[in-house]
Order: C-alpha cells, then structure tokens, then sequence
C-alpha cells in the first residue's frame, strides 16, 4: 500500500530528522514530496549522479555504499524509517557521494529538488533545517569513522552494535544484519565475528536470531567496548 502525506507525517513526527521540526514546517516540508517504492536490490542513485531531491524511509531498509581504493564497495551504513539522504549533494549541486539502494522492499518519501528549491526561495530561512540534516548525516559518518578507528577487534564490534542499537527506533530492538553484513561493515573476516558474536552473546551482552542480533545489557556492552 502506498503511504499518503498523513502516514508519511506520523512516521517522520517521531522518528528521524523532521522529528524535531514545529508540526507546521514539518508539513510545509513534506507536502513538497511524493511517496515512491523500490524492490529489494534497486538502486535509488549511484556515486556520481546529479541530484535530483532528498529521500526520507518510511518501510524497509537502504544501504550506504561507497567505493574503496581496491576498486571494491564498502556498505558503510544502513538506513532504516526516520532516515533521510540526499542533501548534501543537492545543497552543493554536485554529483552524489555516495550510492544508495534498496536491501529490502523500500518505501520512502520523496522531495524533488525542484520542489525544495521553490519552497527556500520562498523561505530563505528554511535553509537552517535542511543544514540540521546535513549536520545529522555528517555525525552518523563521524560515529562510523571513528569506530571503524579502533584497533580492537572485539571492541570495535561492540561500539558497532551499540551505534546501531542508539540509531533504532526504539532503541533495543533487533539489528537486522546478516553475519556476513556485520563482517564487512566492521571490516572483519566472517569466522572472526561469528567468534566474537558468540563470546559477547556467553557473557549475557547480545542476543542473536536468524539475520539479526539485539543488545541485551548496554551497559555492560558499553564499558566492554571501553575496557
């Protein structure tokens, strides 16, 4: 089924960037947008396309992906309801960074560039909020960088979980993610986090299902990933 402005506006008042937006601009924002669907594995744009708008999650899930020097792709992010992308190259008008696609059954809410633009030449001040969405993704990457820094591979594994635990709504729910997905996002080998995973799950801290794991004890996943 596809969402309407009233789905799209109970989703994104509780979750994500316009969460924190007055309910009168959090409408101004999203009546400029349509809802659009992807099927798992299409590409929403790929590194080095032009703009073409901002992309809010309503179902499913995104990957972020980015090129290496090796000439292979590293998934350094996925995006699940309440986050949007976009921005940056559209603010900039450049190409895009990075290549965004669907790893389930997506359903987001669009806002064509045309459209944005029409609303900031009429509201100049509007361009503050759309700066709140750049400084929110460029937090997520700062958090991705400095994880992806530490030396340790358990303890890297474990800031890694808790990072996806505090970017779920609720927090504490299941991180969908294949071990294989775990292994390339923390640039590990696969039996080295099937190893890691079951040591962390023995001492009581995660939890794991098929394709997906759950922080049991924050607290103590937290001062283990600082030990």
């Amino acid at each position: 089924m596809t969402p309407d402005l009233e789905t799209a506006e109970r989703l994104f008042q509780s979750q994500g960037w316009l969460s924190d937006c007055p309910q009168n601009l959090r409408r101004r924002v999203l009546l400029c947008g349509r809802p659009r669907r992807f099927g798992a594995g299409d590409t929403l744009y790929r590194l080095g396309d032009p703009s073409d708008g901002i992309y809010g999650i309503i179902r499913g899930r995104v990957t972020v992906s980015i090129p290496t020097d090796t000439g292979s792709i590293y998934d350094c992010y996925v995006g699940r309801p309440g986050f949007w992308i976009g921005d940056l190259a559209l603010f900039s008008r450049a190409t895009r960074l990075v290549s965004l696609s669907a790893e389930t059954d997506v359903t987001c809410w669009f806002l064509p560039q045309a459209r944005l633009n029409e609303l900031i030449r009429a509201d100049p001040e509007l361009i503050s909020l759309f700066y709140s969405l750049t400084h929110r993704n460029m937090a997520i990457t700062m958090q991705i960088m400095a994880i992806l820094a530490i030396p340790d591979n358990a303890r890297r594994l474990a800031a890694w979980l808790l990072f996806c635990n505090d970017n779920l709504y609720p927090a504490g729910g299941w991180i969908e993610a294949s071990q294989e997905q775990i292994a390339m996002q923390n640039v590990m080998s696969l039996p080295t986090v099937r190893r890691l995973l079951r040591r962390l799950e023995q001492r009581g801290l995660i939890a794991q299902g098929y394709g997906k794991v759950r922080v049991a004890d924050r607290d103590q996943l937290l001062a283990f990933s600082r030990s």
